[in-house]
């Protein structure tokens, strides 16, 4: 347990620039399985994320506002995403 908190949030750091790949490669490309990807990297990003914070909420109150950030962020994503799936392909 005491390895998978950091590892997350290295995991979390590494996202952030291949999101942007993806996300640059897939709108000169207007491939629509790239951007995709990119957004389903940018989820996982924000639930590693989510991970971390919530560990770390337990020892500062205040964090956990941004524990409800992150959740209205994930839901919100996740069901963009599940709508727009069917659109794409």
């Amino acid at each position: 347990m005491d390895t998978l908190i950091p590892g997350l949030f290295v995991y979390f750091v590494l996202t952030i620039p291949a999101f942007l790949v993806l996300a640059l490669v897939g709108g000169l490309t207007r491939s629509p399985r790239l951007r995709l990807a990119a957004e389903v990297v940018v989820l996982s990003g924000c639930a590693a994320l989510l991970v971390v914070v919530v560990d770390g909420a337990f020892g500062k109150p205040l964090l956990w506002l941004v524990v409800a950030l992150l959740v209205a962020v994930l839901a919100f994503g996740v069901t963009m995403l599940v709508r727009t799936r069917g659109d794409r392909f």
